[in-house]
């Protein structure tokens, strides 16, 4: 845990982005009494962990059928 002064963190701030990232909590100090703590988020989710399916609600003719209002000429 580090505690440092607000002016500090204003002037060093992607420094202590940077400790946050790597799992550092800061204390935010003003008037000589902490104030706020910052501490990282959760880290997401891996996306090769995620498992999702879609699924069309068209039929994929209609997803390449051109819209009957288009002025823009179509050939297939």
């Amino acid at each position: 845990m580090i505690k440092v002064f607000a002016t500090k963190i204003r002037n060093n701030l992607f420094e202590y982005l940077n400790k946050i990232a790597n799992g550092e909590t800061i204390i935010i100090q003003g008037n000589n009494q902490e104030a706020a703590p910052i501490v990282s988020a959760p880290k997401a989710e891996r996306h090769e962990n995620m498992k999702v399916q879609f699924k069309l609600l068209v039929s994929p003719e209609e997803i390449i059928k051109p819209h009957k209002y288009s002025s823009v000429p179509f050939h297939y």
